[in-house]
């Protein structure tokens, strides 16, 4: 004779309400033990304090599910105050490091656009260097091309710095470049840049400094490709790109590791030319990006081609010779 299994549906009730509460809870709660040290600056003890109060409350819970409240309030405490702060008062007294010092803007006369503060720094090595700003002028209907550039430091193949690069009909190109903008005397770190410690900056500059010190410098292996966006699309993401770079001079954003970097925040460009691109793993791990517009039709390749040898065919690195007379953005779009 079969035995019967008496299920109390009343106890897996409150199990099934219990367990999500106290895993958001603890969430709530870890997330603002990292607000407090990164965000707020407090000390390790302090942030240990914090954090043993949290736990204690939240042990206590399993007993007595009104003392719940107490960690839920602190944690939201946090939250509260973590939401009110803006890039211009976290960021009032900064003095950002050199890369990073100037914010391009953008100024329209007639039919001309006006971009300030285009990057072209003149390398010797990674941290010598000239530091020069010229001003970008450009009559829109004359955009011709978007390139792509994925580089890879260090040897890390999921992980990239992605960029834009458009094309003139005059020759001249304008790279794009989502980056974190580092104050004085800081490095940037994963956990941190959860926790609105870096301002997001649109860099403008000419090929000769964003992607020369990365061939020529950093030594990283830089990948460039051309895209299969039309003149006319070419325009619509540059315009896209100068009201970004028009709104991040008037409203400075926060960057984020995750949500906001160099690469996500390209991300609205995919939906201009394909509304219906609804998002990709490989975004997040951009060192795959190049994979994913490969796969979605929007690097230029030959018949028959696969992406491998598209890849190793636009490695820039293989291109730049010291020796050339050929100008640098020539010279890396050899065998495009």
């Amino acid at each position: 004779m079969k035995r019967k299994i008496h299920v109390d549906r009343k106890f897996l009730l409150r199990l099934g309400v219990r367990i999500p509460l106290f895993a958001g809870i603890a969430l709530i709660g870890l997330w603002s033990a990292g607000a407090v040290f990164y965000a707020f600056h407090w000390s390790g003890a302090m942030t240990a304090v914090y954090s043993g109060l949290l736990l204690g409350f939240w042990i206590g819970g399993f007993r007595l599910r009104k003392l719940l409240l107490i960690p839920t309030g602190m944690a939201c405490a946090v939250m509260v105050a973590f939401a009110a702060m803006t890039p211009e008062r976290v960021f009032a007294e900064t003095v950002w490091q050199a890369p990073w010092g100037r914010v391009p803007s953008v100024e329209y006369t007639g039919g001309v656009t006006t971009l300030r503060n285009v990057r072209d720094f003149r390398y010797r090595s990674v941290d010598d260097y000239d530091i020069r700003y010229v001003d970008f002028h450009f009559d829109p209907a004359t955009v011709r091309s978007v390139d792509v550039a994925v580089s890879h430091w260090d040897g890390m193949q999921a992980i990239a710095h992605t960029m834009l690069s458009f094309g003139f009909e005059d020759g001249r190109y304008l790279a794009v470049s989502m980056e974190t903008r580092l104050p004085v005397g800081v490095e940037q770190g994963f956990l941190p840049g959860f926790y609105r410690q870096y301002e997001l900056l649109m860099v403008l500059a000419t090929e000769e400094d964003l992607f020369k010190l990365r061939t020529n410098y950093r030594r990283e292996e830089l990948y460039l490709y051309r895209t299969n966006a039309t003149a006319g699309q070419a325009r619509v993401l540059l315009d896209y790109i100068v009201q970004r770079a028009d709104s991040l001079s008037r409203h400075p954003e926060f960057y984020n590791s995750i949500a906001r970097n160099c690469t996500t925040s390209l991300a609205p460009l995919l939906r201009v030319i394909d509304p219906s691109f609804e998002g990709d793993l490989r975004l997040l791990l951009n060192g795959f990006s190049d994979e994913l517009l490969f796969e979605l039709g929007y690097l230029k390749c030959r018949e028959g081609e696969t992406f491998a040898e598209l890849k190793a065919r636009r490695l820039a690195d293989r291109y730049v010779l010291s020796e050339s007379d050929l100008p640098y953005s020539t010279q890396i779009r050899t065998n495009l």
